[in-house]
């Protein structure tokens, strides 16, 4: 029993609507349920002051972004020690060993000041990247390139999104055993 290709691409397309029509009735019991659904997603929280700064938003995606520029001067690090203890205290984890630091990229007109930290959430669902960047004009002056004047205050990007690999960056950790008690030796 074979099928001919006008038999088999009415089949197709019979599949085809009724996928369609179970992607349709998902997507609306999906969006019927988000009033009463309980938020899993952590709160973003704004850095002090710049609590009225709109943000860029995607429900779907898992994403919320802000940004600002903050009046303080190179190579402050106010905004990074904000989320640090705020984000650790909560049980979040740094993504990097160690303190991250300032690094410069530098053109033929300017050099870019680059600071960038990532924290983990304590189940490893989300991430908070927190970026800040400042800007020097180059100056020929004869032969050599010095730093020219320095673009006022530090501009601030700070995004939560889901991980991008949940679970393989970081493992559950292990309750450290208490002092003075011994595990078995294995």
């Amino acid at each position: 029993m074979g099928f001919n290709r006008r038999e088999l691409l009415r089949m197709v397309a019979v599949l085809a609507a009724v996928w369609a029509l179970v992607m349709l009735l998902l997507t609306v019991l999906q969006r019927s349920a988000k009033p009463g659904r309980i938020p899993t997603e952590p709160l973003l929280v704004h850095y002090p002051g710049y609590e009225d700064v709109e943000e860029q938003t995607s429900e779907n995606l898992g994403f919320r972004k802000y940004w600002f520029t903050l009046n303080e001067d190179y190579p402050s690090k106010s905004v990074y020690y904000f989320y640090k203890n705020l984000l650790e205290a909560e049980g979040w984890r740094p993504l990097a060993e160690g303190e991250p630091q300032w690094t410069r990229q530098t053109t033929d007109e300017e050099a870019r000041d680059l600071f960038h930290a990532v924290w983990v959430s304590p189940d490893s669902l989300f991430q908070i990247e927190l970026q800040m960047l400042s800007t020097v004009q180059l100056v020929r002056q004869q032969e050599a390139v010095v730093l020219g004047e320095r673009e006022p205050g530090i501009q601030v990007f700070v995004t939560q999104r889901r991980a991008l690999h949940p679970g393989i960056i970081f493992r559950p950790r292990a309750p450290a055993p208490e002092r003075g008690i011994r595990g078995p030796d294995l």
